[in-house]
């Protein structure tokens, strides 16, 4: 088994520049940020986004970013120091009940984008709570329509070996319990932000077989062991054997490719 510290290494360098860095790129390109204040980066992973944040701000502001990971808190701290960024700190952190106060911060960015979908609103209520009056509040995630490709094989193998039925409703859940965009929107609405924008972009993910799709750290350390939950731990072996099967049949020596539908809602308390 992966320990805590490999499982962050692999973030670090294969997960934060192949996904997070291009929420962060949504961000970036959507978002216009004051040039001074204190910020907040709600599971900030390995820490690029709240160093880069930090370094536009310069003495004009402080950035903190928080994970529920100790491992990538590390991670975080040393490239903070390795780029001398004084004005940027790391901690550990329970998204959903963070130890600030009400009312603390300028702007809130939280990453919900590997996040299950239950979880969520747990966290846009914290990110809220903790910004200040008209301060700017931002969430990350993937919404409906997101993973279709893989989505889509599933239900194939599960046909293919006979167990369709008996998952069909869990399956069905998995593939519609991502927010639309208008889903987000009303939800951060219902919190109390006002001036809700939503900004959404197609990320494409190729993979050169089905071994490389189903062992990638991005599919196998976040996503995969949700979506196999439902299949019945004697079947589990052989339903990953089909989607691998199906997969290398339909790519015909082409990539496989799947996609989400990267999303970033902003609004003001």
């Amino acid at each position: 088994m992966d320990t805590q510290k490999e499982l962050a290494f692999r973030y670090d360098l294969i997960v934060a520049p192949e996904w997070r860095d291009r929420f962060d790129t949504l961000v970036n390109d959507s978002i216009e940020f004051p040039v001074e204040g204190r910020f907040l980066d709600v599971n900030c992973g390995s820490g690029e986004h709240a160093i880069e944040l930090a370094e536009r701000l310069k003495d004009k502001g402080e950035v903190i970013g928080v994970d529920s990971s100790e491992e990538l808190v590390v991670l975080a701290r040393a490239k903070a120091q390795i780029k001398k960024e004084t004005n940027v700190t790391f901690d550990k952190a329970d998204p959903a009940h963070l130890s600030f106060p009400d009312n603390d911060f300028d702007v809130v960015i939280g990453d919900a984008s590997t996040m299950q979908v239950n979880q969520i609103v747990e966290v846009l209520n914290e990110i809220v709570r903790v910004a200040r009056s008209n301060g700017k509040v931002i969430l990350k995630l993937t919404t409906y329509g997101s993973f279709d490709e893989f989505f889509s094989i599933y239900w194939e193998a599960l046909h293919d070996v006979g167990i369709d039925n008996s998952v069909w409703g869990s399956l069905e859940r998995l593939i519609k319990e991502r927010w639309t965009l208008t889903d987000a929107e009303q939800k951060a609405r219902r919190t109390g932000l006002r001036n809700v924008e939503s900004f959404s972009r197609k990320e494409e993910f190729q993979f050169e077989s089905a071994d490389e799709f189903l062992k990638s750290p991005l599919i196998a350390d976040l996503f995969l062991s949700d979506w196999i939950e439902i299949v019945p731990q004697q079947s589990r072996d052989e339903i990953l054997r089909q989607i691998a099967l199906i997969i290398d049949r339909e790519r015909k020596g082409t990539p496989f490719e799947v996609s989400i539908k990267a999303t970033v809602i902003s609004g003001t308390k």
